[in-house]
């Protein structure tokens, strides 16, 4: 799942930030575990995992993880606070 925010310059879309979640289910429901950040403004991509050729993990980036997981959390206190989560806010499902 990607929760993101766009910016515009020069006519193309910025992704100002970007955060991909690797949804999982646990016994009391649905995780998401951010796994990625990008900000076109920085030239920034980050990966949490790093995979071989097969698709097998590789590699985990604990540091990042635990910065993403920060950030995202300060990130959707904010959108709740700003009402996007509230009975007004219109939400889309994209795919099935």
């Amino acid at each position: 799942m990607s929760l993101c925010h766009y910016g515009e310059q020069n006519g193309d879309l910025m992704r100002d930030p970007e955060i991909m979640f690797l949804l999982q289910h646990d016994p009391h429901g649905f995780m998401a575990e951010p796994v990625s950040f990008r900000n076109d403004y920085l030239g920034l991509d980050q990966d949490v995992y790093r995979y071989d050729e097969t698709g097998k993990r590789t590699h985990l980036d604990t540091n990042l993880k635990a910065h993403l997981m920060e950030f995202a959390q300060t990130w959707l206190a904010n959108l709740k606070e700003q009402g996007f989560f509230g009975d007004k806010a219109v939400r889309i499902i994209l795919s099935p």
